[in-house]
């Protein structure tokens, strides 16, 4: 029996399996091979938890319900969606947990060469997925945060939900069968909208300032490889040049800067560093003087600005002029937006969360892995993987829920009942087509942005107040 498991020699059951040990102690305890639990120290990438010392348990909490997420620390940006997720954490088990049972949250870094362990982002976010599906044993996990990123963790863990805020490449939409069903729910999910949108944007925005030449440079991998595609789709001139290493990526702006006839770059990568690069380099280079930038929604955070920030004031001046980008329209006037960024602000004392992508989006994103897994818990008898993701299918119909703490009971009580719900978040409806099971365009479009003439905000470009510093 697995509650028999013990650590000791002495009356006890041999495990099988870590999920024995997990149940009887708690999480991070292991089945080792002769038959023993032991308790195993995350992995230093793992440790910062929700709520703190979450592995120290002493096996009295061993039913909590546990998720995880993949964020990169060293940036203020995936910081904040972290946040976020954490924030839904700290909400739902104010409004008591689900039925008894306390909710919990591990954050792992993905961050390139951490502590020295000279793996990149991408082998990071592989083993850091592993570990929480294997070892911890969450249900699902928010994140990755990049779309190649997601594509390696959707292609490396077997049954885990992966519920991603922020990857927008269409290609992750070709990873599962459609259309999906109740009895065969996909496993990769998504807040954040698909790039088919932006690309249209950006185009729509190049043809409203007569911009007829353009180069593409874009990083290799799904993000990149999308938006090329659909550029190509939508754009006149579908020059572009492709990038993986720095190395790359300095030669990328040499052979920009001899088309003399091109009159806008637009730069692609999930990465926000690269960005950063590439322009603090650009703004070097006499031969790209008068030229302009077009960037995308991974660049538009504090980070961009922060690098920005380091160049001299005249020269930050300049490049600020000549850049604007696309982003998912922000819903600033919304009364769910307003009450997360509210929220947000109590909790970590942020006070710009408009400068943080996709923060909304992860907000939601925690929020749909505790619907599900409340359904799951409630109607699919006990939160698996694939329980979880049959609730996903429950909150694109039904009784009317805002995300939140304060609604949080009226959802356990729709999902008792053996209702669904309809769920609205802080970055809109969360609508989902079942048959692909990615979200609805409507409401969700995308707007072109700015950087403020002070160098320190990100804004609606329309809002010329933001732009022209007065």
């Amino acid at each position: 029996m697995m509650m028999a498991c013990t650590a000791t020699r002495f009356d006890r059951a041999d495990c099988r399996e870590t999920a024995e040990c997990r149940t009887a102690f708690g999480i991070g305890w292991v089945c080792r091979d002769d038959g023993f639990c032991d308790q195993e120290p995350p992995p230093p990438r793992c440790e910062q938890t929700e709520p703190e010392m979450l592995f120290n348990s002493d096996g009295s909490d061993a039913d909590r319900i546990v998720l995880g997420t993949l964020v990169d620390a060293s940036l203020a940006t995936h910081v904040a969606r972290a946040n976020a997720v954490r924030l839904a954490v700290i909400d739902a088990n104010n409004a008591g947990g689900l039925d008894g049972r306390r909710l919990g949250l591990v954050v792992c870094d993905i961050q390139s060469s951490f502590l020295g362990d000279e793996l990149t982002r991408q082998e990071a976010a592989v083993a850091m997925a592993t570990y929480l599906e294997d070892v911890v044993g969450v249900p699902a996990i928010i994140g990755a945060p990049g779309s190649g990123e997601t594509q390696a963790v959707f292609a490396s863990t077997r049954e885990v939900v992966l519920i991603s805020p922020s990857s927008t490449s269409p290609t992750l939409t070709t990873l599962e069968r459609v259309p999906a069903t109740d009895e065969s729910p996909g496993r990769l999910w998504r807040t954040a909208p698909t790039d088919e949108e932006q690309a249209r944007q950006i185009q729509l925005d190049m043809d409203a300032r007569g911009i007829t030449e353009a180069f593409v440079v874009a990083q290799n991998g799904a993000y990149g490889d999308g938006l090329v595609s659909l550029l190509g789709n939508e754009t006149r001139t579908a020059i572009s040049i492709r990038f993986s290493t720095a190395g790359q990526l300095s030669n990328a702006l040499n052979v920009v800067a001899e088309q003399t006839e091109v009159e806008e770059i637009v730069f692609i990568s999930s990465d926000t560093a690269d960005a950063t690069s590439f322009l603090t380099a650009a703004v070097e280079d006499a031969r790209l003087d008068g030229r302009t930038f077009m960037l995308t929604d991974a660049a538009a955070n504090s980070d961009l600005l922060s690098g920005i920030a380091a160049l001299s004031p005249e020269q930050s001046s300049a490049l600020i002029a000549r850049i604007r980008g696309t982003r998912p329209r922000q819903r600033a006037g919304d009364g769910l937006t307003i009450a997360f960024t509210t929220r947000y602000r109590i909790e970590f004392g942020e006070a710009d969360v408009d400068t943080l992508s996709f923060t909304p989006h992860a907000y939601d994103a925690g929020w749909l892995a505790l619907y599900g897994a409340a359904w799951a818990e409630l109607q699919g008898g006990g939160v698996t993987p694939s329980a979880l993701a049959r609730g996903l299918r429950q909150l694109s119909a039904g009784d009317p829920i805002d995300v939140g703490e304060l609604s949080w009971m009226a959802a356990l009580e729709a999902f008792r009942a053996g209702r669904g719900i309809d769920v609205s978040g802080a970055s809109g409806a969360l609508d989902y087509d079942p048959d692909t099971e990615e979200r609805s365009e409507e409401g969700r479009g995308f707007e072109v942005w700015r950087i403020g003439a002070g160098g320190d905000t990100i804004c609606d470009a329309r809002d010329m107040a933001c732009v022209s510093g007065s």
